[in-house]
Order: structure tokens, then sequence, then C-alpha cells
């Protein structure tokens, strides 16, 4: 479906007050975080090499209100679904019709995003998640790494306007180019991400 990248992320729990010092110096009208270390452009590109993730140019605008009357019923039907449903919707799917093949993705697919790429600490998954599920058989086509960018930015400026104590967003891929770009950047025997 085109996250099998994320299963090469080593299981690493994220410091609060490293994520805290990369928001604080994050610049939000140029995505760049101005550190000590050096400075490290966040871009759509980025996002992509370090999640493994397409950053292709589809990524289609989903009017809900425009919907035809099956994809009403299955935006219905996820809206609002906690971490837990779609967690028992992904084990419990049995693959043996395409029916149920469709809502195990859809059900895949928005479980990844609650979990990990728009991670936010709300119950429900969030309504920017939900057009994700419409068009479900082209996946790897979607424009993923722009998906994330685009939240995580969201999620930024939110965090650096309000000074909130919680960062949502996939934060580990800021994280990753952050590392990479600073420590990795200048060696040229370094492979590229």
């Amino acid at each position: 479906m085109g996250f099998g990248a994320l299963s090469n992320l080593p299981n690493y729990y994220l410091k609060h007050k490293v994520l805290k010092e990369l928001i604080k110096h994050y610049d939000i009208y140029d995505n760049t975080i101005h550190a000590i270390a050096g400075e490290v452009e966040i871009t759509t590109n980025k996002i992509g090499n370090a999640l493994g993730l397409s950053s292709t140019a589809f990524d289609e605008k989903v009017i809900t209100k425009e919907l035809n009357e099956e994809d009403s019923v299955e935006h219905k039907f996820f809206q609002g679904k906690t971490q837990a449903a779609l967690s028992k919707l992904v084990m419990d799917t049995p693959l043996d019709t395409d029916e149920n093949k469709r809502l195990f993705m859809r059900a895949f697919v928005l479980f990844i995003q609650k979990c990990f790429l728009l991670r936010i600490f709300a119950i429900n998954v969030t309504p920017r998640a939900l057009p994700t599920i419409f068009d479900i058989e082209n996946t790897r086509r979607r424009n993923w790494a722009l998906h994330v960018y685009n939240f995580l930015l969201e999620e930024v400026k939110k965090a650096k306007i309000h000074n909130t104590k919680s960062i949502n967003g996939c934060c580990y891929a800021m994280l990753i180019i952050y590392f990479h770009e600073t420590h990795f950047r200048k060696n040229a025997r370094e492979p590229e991400a």
C-alpha cells in the first residue's frame, strides 16, 4: 500500500524536551529550524525521504458534500472512530471478498495516520484523515509526504502561537530530518537518507 518503509523505523520514544526545542527554533515563515547545530529546512521531499513515503503530484481534494451515496456511507462509518476501533477492524476483518479488502485498506490507512502520520492526542480520527479513504485502490499515487507536511506545519504553527504543551503531527519526521542534516550532511561518506 506504500507504507512498507515505516516498518524500518526503530521503536523510539520521542523526548518531549527535544521536540519543544525544535519547535522553539522553528521559523514558520521559511519552514526552517534555526538551531545551534545548523539550519535545517523542512520540505515535502525531505519528509518523503525520511519516512519512505510517496511525494508525487497527486493530492485530490475531497468535498464531503459532493460524495456519492456509497462514499458518503463509508465516510459516516469511519467518522469518529477511535484508535481501538480501527485496530479491531484491521485485525478482525477477513480478506475473503473485495468489499472486505477495501474495508481493511480503509481502516489500515486511517489507523496508520492516527498512530503515526497525523499523530494527534485526541481519541477520534481527525477529519483531515478521512478523505484518504476514497480511491483506496490508488494509495501509492497519493502525495503522503505533502499530507504529513501540511498537518505538521499546521500543528507547529499552533504550538508556536498558542504555546501548547502537546505537539501533534509526525514529529518523528522532523526529528529524523534534523538529526540527519545536522549530523551527517557534512560527511561525504555518509549515504543519503
